[in-house]
């Protein structure tokens, strides 16, 4: 084989170019976790547990790896997600180094008023803008945004596909690892985003799947794509008690 001077090695990324799930079975399959710095979507259908999931990550990396995290909720209000947490042991309200702003407070901290019509506010620039300021003040490195559609009900798209990538963009360019939760209907099981184009946008798709029988509905993951990342495409079983989340090797 002719060398180049034009030739580059490519290196793999090591531990420490990557974020850690602390979901037992899942970051081995992902050769020790997602990518520092990637855009995520975490899809599933409404009760398969991805906010709870995705407020896991940055629990778990807060407590143990000391990173900062804050969680946008434009659904739950924050005292709701907060109740709801420490039901499942994830009780954050002694910790500084994770912030949960819901959407009224996001309103009041950008706008000084609750009142503002939503549909007066380019929410994705507020968010870029908010992303920006807890990156330079507090240090946040994760953040979680849920959830996509709920963001897609306040925004208004003049052209949506250009709108999209430029915010999937934006995002990157914080270099924080960002998981934004995604709703997946019935009528769509194999497309991960309301718009599709999500699916390509992003650098990692992880999809949280459930099936019903005669008694019990389980859960599964897969991880159905994760760039600079070597991993199994199949769905495994999905498992939470008190000691967290864990995927089960069958």
């Amino acid at each position: 084989m002719v060398e180049t001077k034009f030739a580059t090695k490519i290196s793999r990324l090591t531990e420490k170019d990557r974020v850690k799930t602390f979901v037992k079975g899942l970051d081995e399959r992902l050769e020790g976790g997602v990518p520092k710095n990637s855009v995520v979507l975490v899809a599933g259908k409404a009760g398969s547990m991805k906010s709870s999931f995705c407020f896991s990550i940055i629990y778990n990396q807060a407590l143990t790896e000391g990173r900062r995290g804050v969680y946008i909720s434009l659904e739950q209000n924050r005292q709701s997600l907060l109740e709801h947490m420490i039901g499942l042991g994830m009780d954050v309200t002694e910790m500084d180094n994770i912030i949960i702003v819901d959407l009224g407070k996001l309103r009041k901290v950008v706008h000084g008023s609750a009142g503002q019509s939503t549909k007066q506010i380019d929410w994705m620039e507020t968010l870029r803008t908010q992303l920006r300021s807890y990156k330079e003040t507090f240090g946040c490195s994760l953040v979680v945004i849920d959830s996509l559609p709920a963001l897609y009900t306040l925004s208004n798209f003049e052209n949506l596909r250009t709108e999209l990538f430029h915010f999937f963009e934006s995002l990157r360019d914080l270099k924080m690892t960002t998981f934004l939760v995604s709703e997946v209907t019935g009528a769509s099981e194999s497309e991960f985003g309301t718009y599709e184009v999500e699916s390509f946008l992003s650098d990692g798709i992880i999809h949280l799947d459930m099936e019903r029988d005669e008694r019990n509905v389980n859960l599964f993951m897969g991880v159905v794509k994760m760039r600079k990342t070597h991993h199994e495409r199949g769905y495994f079983p999905l498992l939470f008690d008190k000691d967290g989340f864990e995927l089960v090797k069958t």
